[in-house]
């Protein structure tokens, strides 16, 4: 039996030369995807919003989307902003949502989701923020407690209520996009995860895939996840 085929959209943004942070999403792309096999789950990088025989989408970390999508300051200090890369991610997620298709959203990856749904961002957090980038451009992880909330699908996967988490975002969510609900919020009010209730979406804004992370919270988005795509494989041989 063939697993379930996990659309993951490429990186458009070429490291060489450009922002350190840029580097580093490059590379850490290749942790999520390995995290995703992790549970039997086939993972297929794509360029295209077509998702035609895909069982589910993750979306994952990378520069900053373009505040003109959400209606914010286009002056705000933002980095790696790539209209290419905004346009693949929107447009495959506005796909899986057509579809109907389960979705986990990683720190970018949350972000897409909440403009997707109507949300708004803001644009450079305020010193003092536990998830701020530091001083070395946000290539060192922050650690911190995230309250998760009972009954979430998160909550089902995780060991405690309140879990350390490693970040390095300098961005968050603002406005909830439409029907998406807070479900992790750390000590200073960030929203740190969102699901939908009657969609199957699940997304973290922390990086699960960050070294030093324990494996049972680095795979806990990632089961969640790979529960709802089952979830969904098995209705659809239902029919």
């Amino acid at each position: 039996m063939s697993l379930p085929r996990i659309a993951i959209p490429a990186r458009l943004s070429d490291a060489e030369g450009a922002d350190a942070r840029v580097g580093l999403a490059n590379a850490i792309f290749d942790d999520v995807a390995a995290l995703v096999r992790a549970e039997d789950l086939d993972v297929v990088v794509v360029r295209t919003a077509d998702l035609a025989g895909f069982d589910g989408l993750v979306l994952p970390g990378g520069g900053d989307i373009d505040p003109a999508r959400y209606g914010g300051d286009v002056s705000a200090p933002c980095y790696d902003v790539n209209p290419a890369q905004d346009e693949l991610d929107l447009d495959i997620t506005a796909a899986a949502v057509a579809a109907g298709i389960p979705i986990l959203g990683v720190c970018r990856g949350l972000q897409v989701l909440n403009v997707a749904f109507g949300g708004t961002l803001v644009e450079d957090l305020p010193g003092g923020h536990v998830p701020g980038a530091d001083e070395t451009g946000g290539l060192e992880w922050t650690w911190h407690p995230v309250a998760v909330s009972a009954g979430s699908r998160l909550a089902a996967e995780l060991p405690t209520a309140t879990v350390s988490v490693a970040s390095g975002h300098h961005q968050a969510i603002r406005d909830l996009g439409a029907g998406l609900i807070a479900t992790g919020v750390a000590h200073d009010g960030v929203i740190e995860a969102v699901e939908h209730p009657e969609l199957p979406i699940v997304a973290v804004q922390w990086h699960p895939e960050a070294e030093g992370t324990p494996l049972a919270l680095a795979s806990a988005p990632f089961a969640a996840f790979a529960d709802l795509v089952r979830a969904h494989s098995a209705s659809v041989l239902r029919g």
